[in-house]
């Protein structure tokens, strides 16, 4: 028997002895936002972490329906409500005007979230200790108007539903430990003396107060002990005073240091005790939870929750893998069924001599294959079975087109338009087999690598960084999570790619590994000093030597540098080793910022 499937048989023998009391609650659908900023899989992956570490229990594990027209309309007016439906009606609360398709899906899928809220607040009301809606906390949504990405107020919609069909007349707590305030629950509930809003958050978006309500604004970088100080002041003394019979916490990942909106500076582990503090005081007085996602912008946000949830259903800590590594296991699931005949259009038996060969024998013979591989219709496969096309559909591109150009010398091109008419590039990538970087060892060398949406906008939050036209697609871990694939399928021992840039190299770094132990050193010195900086400024900075050693005052910037991933046993090694880890600690540096060199200077140097 398989270790990992050992382990989940022991796991699943585990929760049938700790009968945790904890229900999953699903909402329907994803929703696709422009600059990946809110993930849309992000139920998804903390579901397919805790199947693959045998923690579901399917009896606990419940579908959300979107929420009806009758429940909204307890909460909001009808003339918002039936606002929602004409195009362009959520720039206000998105923040940019979207295809009617993805508009459409945005209400559908924060419909179903509240539905799911509701579901869990059921739960609650009737005893379940933990019921969890894998989305949720949208707490900016007032009665006549959405904000923050919040179309609908899916607690209050959840406490209307409560009164009126359950009689549940007993005092709510609504516990919002998102980074931004919960201005729209406070302003809903501004006259409800039976329900109780804890909001602890960055930066007040509303001044007004209600009659039962606990605003505390701590500002920017707040650290984990500074927010568990505020909330230990705060929160045993109104659960005393209060006495709820239920309560909502909103646990917003937007805390957490690596947010991709956020200016706090919480790590996982203040984040796991902040959310097992919460819990612990509402349980001991016994008090039913309904646990919700709120903000989380990145990725990355999915993790917090899922360790959180894993801790609870086994009463340990299990760490999440990252996002890559799991798109590239769900990946490779995909691949595992794709016969190679069905990607190259050949049979299964290997040619005796690949155009590879032949070109190192001298023999060059035009290629017709992408790598001497693929088809275009065998790329279009690949690509349809790994949802890559879907995607690319959910972002307003009904029909995304695949091409080939296999004439330019320094490597093949694989482009994916918009439509058949070829007019809106998303994808170009150029690449090659690489034989000589590594001696040794068979790598992809990626010449070129362009993911833009042309259809996207920038935004005060998200500005162009140097070099862009475009916004990106938010699909760069997908992307090499199918490169890695054409490795596996060419047994090829890595990606080799030359990062011109400093954002792409540290957004990177920690998946790719540097050639050079200098340039890693480099770019580890850069990133620390550069921690805090706004994208924009750091990559100024960077790209215009505008650091300098804090001992030799030489001016110090980015220069473009080789980066592997390393995937094949004997390439990771290479970069796992004893020395090369000695020379990345040695060459590190302490910069400071001294401001950016003008581009004429930059170059007389």
């Amino acid at each position: 028997m398989a270790a990992g499937t050992a382990l989940r048989l022991l796991r699943r023998l585990e929760l049938a002895i700790r009968r945790p009391d904890l229900d999953l609650i699903v909402p329907q659908g994803h929703a696709h936002l422009p600059g990946r900023l809110l993930d849309p899989f992000r139920a998804s992956r903390i579901l397919a972490f805790l199947d693959d570490e045998g923690l579901l229990r399917r009896r606990r594990l419940h579908r959300a329906r979107p929420a009806t027209p009758a429940q909204l309309r307890r909460v909001h007016d009808d003339a918002y409500l039936e606002s929602l439906e004409r195009p362009g009606a959520l720039v206000r609360a998105v923040g940019m005007r979207l295809p009617d398709r993805s508009e459409q899906r945005v209400l559908e899928t924060q419909r179903s979230m509240v539905g799911g809220t509701v579901l869990a607040a059921r739960r609650a009301a009737a005893g379940t200790a933990l019921a969890v809606n894998l989305g949720g906390g949208l707490h900016h949504a007032r009665r006549d108007r959405g904000a923050g990405f919040c179309l609908y107020n899916d607690v209050a919609v959840a406490i209307a539903h409560l009164r009126a069909r359950l009689r549940f007349a007993g005092p709510i707590l609504i516990v919002d430990l998102d980074l931004h305030d919960g201005d729209g629950t406070r302003a809903l509930f501004a006259e409800d003396a039976t329900v109780h809003t804890l909001s602890i958050h960055g930066a007040p978006w509303d001044e007004a107060g209600a009659v039962e309500s606990t605003s505390i604004a701590l500002g920017a970088g707040v650290d984990g002990e500074r927010l568990a100080r505020a909330l230990e002041s705060v929160l045993p003394p109104l659960l005393e005073r209060f006495r709820p019979r239920l309560a909502f916490y909103l646990a917003g990942a937007d805390v957490a240091r690596d947010d991709a909106l956020g200016d706090w500076r919480l790590d996982d582990e203040a984040i796991l005790a902040r959310d097992l503090y919460v819990c612990r005081e509402l349980r001991r007085r016994h008090v039913p939870v309904v646990y919700l996602l709120a903000g989380g912008y990145g990725d990355d946000a999915w993790r917090y929750p899922a360790r959180f949830l894993a801790r609870q259903l086994c009463g340990r800590c299990i760490e999440p893998p990252t996002t890559a590594e799991q798109v590239l296991d769900r990946f490779r699931e995909v691949a595992h069924d794709l016969a190679p005949s069905r990607l190259s259009g050949r049979d299964e038996e290997a040619p005796l001599f690949t155009a590879e060969d032949l070109a190192a024998l001298g023999v060059h013979t035009p290629s017709t294959r992408f790598l001497d591989f693929y088809t275009p219709s065998g790329i279009e496969l690949a690509l349809e079975r790994l949802g890559y096309l879907e995607r690319l559909r959910q972002l307003g591109y009904d029909r995304p087109t695949v091409a080939f150009d296999l004439a330019n010398p320094s490597g093949h091109t694989l482009r994916i338009f918009g439509n058949p008419d070829r007019r809106e590039l998303l994808v170009e990538l150029r690449c090659a087999i690489d034989r000589s970087t590594l001696p040794g060892f068979r790598l992809l060398r990626v010449e070129w690598l362009l993911l833009q949406n042309p259809r996207g906008h920038f935004t005060a939050d998200r500005p162009a960084l140097p070099g862009q036209s475009h916004p990106g697609l938010g699909m760069l871990r997908e992307t090499i999570a199918a490169l890695v694939l054409v490795c596996d399928r060419l047994k090829l021992d890595g990606i080799v790619v030359v990062a011109s840039r400093y954002h792409p190299a540290t957004a990177a770094q920690g998946t790719l590994r540097c050639l050079d132990p200098d340039d890693e050193s480099l770019l580890n010195s850069l990133r620390r000093a550069l921690e805090g900086e706004p994208r924009v400024r750091a990559a100024r900075l960077a790209e215009r030597s505008g650091l300098a050693d804090a001992v030799t005052g030489e001016r110090i910037g980015f220069r473009p540098m080789p980066m592997i991933l390393p995937i094949t046993p004997a390439l990771v090694a290479r970069f796992e080793s004893a020395e090369y880890q000695k020379r990345c600690r040695a060459g590190e540096r302490v910069l400071r910022v001294v401001g950016p060199e003008t581009p004429s200077a930059a170059g007389a140097r």
